[in-house]
């Protein structure tokens, strides 16, 4: 099966065991601001004591914010910008749905042949969620443009327009 094939099966068993709150936890205001914080600069550890800060004043913890964390740090240090925040938090969420459901994988008949090549699969996965996301176009960041923005991207992600 293709890889791009195996990416939107990850995405439509995401969404459909998690629905509305995986929409939710993505489109969350605290993870616009960290798009935002991503084009900011470029000192990393500034960016994630102020991500922090915003996680502990909005009470967030749970796995969008953990990701959302990892997102701003790549973004960060490798001055992406807010649309590459983007890439990286779906990349990373790709990589958590992944790791969750692959390991079961492993191994048998006509299954993902040993460890090495399921690292391999991960990896070209997250690299088909970042290409489908960078079609994705984030003029502005704010709270309203965020919620549409993560739910283009993941209708996408699942297989719509």
């Amino acid at each position: 099966m293709p890889v791009q094939r195996q990416a939107l099966e990850v995405w439509r068993s995401a969404l459909a065991d998690r629905g509305s709150r995986l929409i939710d936890d993505f489109s969350h205001p605290t993870l616009a601001a960290a798009c935002s914080l991503a084009s900011e600069g470029s000192d990393v550890a500034r960016a994630l004591r102020s991500y922090d800060a915003l996680l502990q004043t909005n009470h967030r913890v749970g796995l969008a914010a953990e990701i959302g964390r990892r997102a701003l740090a790549r973004a960060v240090a490798g001055g992406l910008g807010a649309e590459g925040f983007a890439r990286e938090l779906f990349a990373e969420a790709t990589s958590y749905y992944v790791s969750r459901d692959l390991p079961s994988y492993v191994g048998g008949p006509g299954r993902v042949e040993n460890t090495t090549k399921a690292i391999e699969l991960k990896n070209q996965l997250k690299e088909s969620t970042r290409s489908l996301i960078a079609k994705h176009r984030l003029t502005k960041v704010n709270d309203d443009n965020w919620v549409r923005y993560v739910s283009s991207a993941l209708e996408s992600l699942r297989g719509g327009r």
